[in-house]
C-alpha cells in the first residue's frame, strides 16, 4: 500500500511540477507524457482553440482520461487557460495555452565582423600608481572601484572613450573628482583623488581601461521584411575579465576569411576573418546579451539556401538525431551535416539547449569541428531554425552546445531599453 501511494503521490507531482505555461503552433498536436491512475477533469475559459485526446474543453468542464498520455491538439490562434482538477473537485493545476502562427526568419551563416564600443569604459585591471613622492598609492581600489565596473561619466561629463578619461584626469589638476560607474545595471557614484605618477608627471587613478572590442562570427537569422537580426548565439565578452560588455554602439561588418585553425583536443580552433571598419557594414548593434547580439540590417543579404523565410521551432520540436548547420568557412555559405546527441529539457531560456557532433568530412577536414568564429551558425532539422551553435567542447572539437532558436527569437522581440533604474550614492 506504501509503494501504491508513493507511485500516486509521484505521479501528482509529476503533473503539478508542469511549466504553467505552452507555447503550441498553429495545428500542431503535442503530447504531455503524464499519467495519473484515476480521471480529472479539464475546463477551459476560452472554448474552441484546443482539444485534449480529440475531446473539446468547455468552460463548464470536460472529463478526461489522464491514463494515458495527453494529446494537445490546437483548433484556433489564440490564448486559454486550462484548470485541472481531480474528480472535478480538487484543484491541480492550472495551465496557459497559447497557440501562435510560427515565426519566420531566413537563416544566416554568413561570417560577419562585430565592433563593439563599450558603455563608457571598461575597467580590466587596477593597479598601484608609484606618486612623485615616491610611494605607491591605489586610488581606484581605495575608493571601491573594481573589476568590471564601467566608468560611465567624470564630473558629470559623459566619457567618450579611454583618450577622453586621460583629458579629464589632466584637467583635474589633482582634485578629488566624482566617479559615475555602471555595476550590475547600477549606476554608482565614487569619489576618488587621483595622484601624479611619477613615471610620466600624469594624473592616474590605477584602472586600466578599454572602449571597444573585435573580432569575428557567425549571423545566425535575419527577418526580411525589418531587417532585424540575432547572432553569436552568446554574449561578446572582455577578453580579460569574461564579464558581458555594456553596448554603447555597435556594427557587424562583412568578413573575409583570412585563415583557420584546426581545433585539436585541448586547443580549440579558430576562424580568422579580415574586415575592414570603414567599408562593407552590414547593419548596427542594439544590444549585447546572454544569447547574442541583436540589431538591424543597414543592406538587403541574400542565403543561397534560402530565398524564402522558414519557420523557427519551438523547443519541444527539436528532436536527437541528424540536422546540419550554415556556416562560412572559405568564400560563401556552405552546409554541413552534423547529428543533435542532446536535447535539454528547457521550459525557459538557458544557454546549453543541446549538444551537437560535426559529422561532415568535409568540415572536419577543413576545421576539426567547430571552432571559434562559428558561433552563431543556424542549425536546421526537418526544415525549421533549430537552434545556433554556440561553443565547442575543448577537449573534443567535433562536439559543442547549441541554444534553442527560440530563445534567441524571444531575445529578439523584446524590448532593448537599457534597464538601469537605480542610482546608488553611497559614498
Amino acid at each position: 500500500m506504501a509503494v501504491i501511494c508513493a507511485a500516486v503521490s509521484y505521479d501528482i507531482y509529476q503533473f503539478v511540477s508542469m511549466p504553467g505555461e505552452y507555447l503550441v503552433v498553429e495545428g500542431e498536436e503535442r503530447t504531455l507524457n503524464l499519467r495519473l491512475p484515476f480521471s480529472i477533469v479539464a475546463t477551459s475559459e476560452n472554448e474552441g482553440i484546443l482539444k485534449l485526446n480529440g475531446t473539446s474543453i468547455t468552460t463548464e468542464g470536460t472529463s478526461v482520461s489522464s491514463r494515458h498520455p495527453l494529446l494537445i491538439q490546437t483548433t484556433a490562434i489564440g490564448n486559454t487557460e486550462i484548470e485541472f482538477r481531480l474528480f472535478g473537485i480538487i484543484p491541480l493545476k492550472k495551465m496557459t495555452v497559447s497557440v501562435i502562427s510560427p515565426s519566420k526568419v531566413i537563416p544566416g551563416g554568413h561570417s560577419i565582423g562585430v565592433k563593439l564600443l563599450t558603455q563608457g569604459v571598461l575597467i580590466v585591471a587596477v593597479a598601484d600608481v608609484t606618486a612623485i613622492d615616491g610611494k605607491s598609492y591605489n586610488p581606484s581600489a581605495q575608493a571601491g572601484l573594481s573589476v568590471g565596473d564601467s566608468i560611465i561619466g567624470i564630473n558629470n561629463i559623459k566619457i567618450r572613450d579611454a583618450d577622453h578619461v586621460l583629458e579629464l584626469l589632466s584637467n583635474c589638476k589633482g582634485e578629488e573628482i566624482t566617479v559615475e560607474i555602471k555595476r550590475d545595471n547600477k549606476v554608482l557614484l565614487r569619489h576618488v583623488k587621483p595622484v601624479k605618477s611619477q613615471e610620466d608627471g600624469k594624473y592616474r587613478i590605477g584602472a586600466w581601461v578599454r572602449d571597444k572590442t573585435a573580432g569575428v562570427g557567425t549571423l545566425s537569422f535575419y527577418y526580411p521584411d525589418t531587417g532585424a537580426f540575432g547572432a553569436l548565439g552568446h554574449a561578446v565578452t572582455d577578453v580579460d575579465t569574461g564579464l558581458m560588455l555594456s553596448v554603447e554602439e555597435g556594427e557587424i561588418l562583412e568578413s573575409r576569411i583570412a585563415s583557420i585553425q584546426k581545433g585539436e583536443k585541448s586547443r580549440p580552433g579558430e576562424i580568422r576573418g579580415i574586415f575592414f571598419e570603414e567599408e562593407n557594414k552590414l547593419g548596427y548593434i542594439e544590444k549585447n546579451t546572454e544569447f547574442g547580439i541583436y540589431g538591424v540590417l543597414s543592406k538587403n543579404l541574400e542565403n543561397a539556401y534560402y530565398s524564402e523565410p522558414i519557420s523557427v521551432a519551438l523547443h519541444h520540436q527539436v528532436k536527437e538525431g541528424p540536422a546540419y548547420v550554415l556556416t562560412t568557412i572559405d568564400k560563401k555559405i556552405e552546409r554541413y551535416s552534423i547529428e543533435i546527441q542532446k536535447v535539454s529539457n528547457q521550459y525557459y531560456p538557458e544557454p546549453k539547449s543541446m549538444v551537437i557532433k560535426v559529422t561532415d568530412d568535409r568540415l572536419l577536414e577543413s576545421t576539426g569541428g567547430i571552432v571559434q568564429g562559428m558561433s552563431g551558425s543556424p542549425i536546421i532539422q526537418a526544415g525549421r531554425l533549430a537552434g545556433i551553435v554556440t561553443h565547442v567542447f575543448v577537449n573534443d572539437p567535433t562536439r559543442g552546445y547549441g541554444i534553442f532558436a527560440e530563445w534567441m527569437i524571444q531575445n529578439a522581440q523584446a524590448d532593448s531599453g537599457d534597464s538601469t533604474t537605480k542610482v546608488d550614492k553611497t559614498e
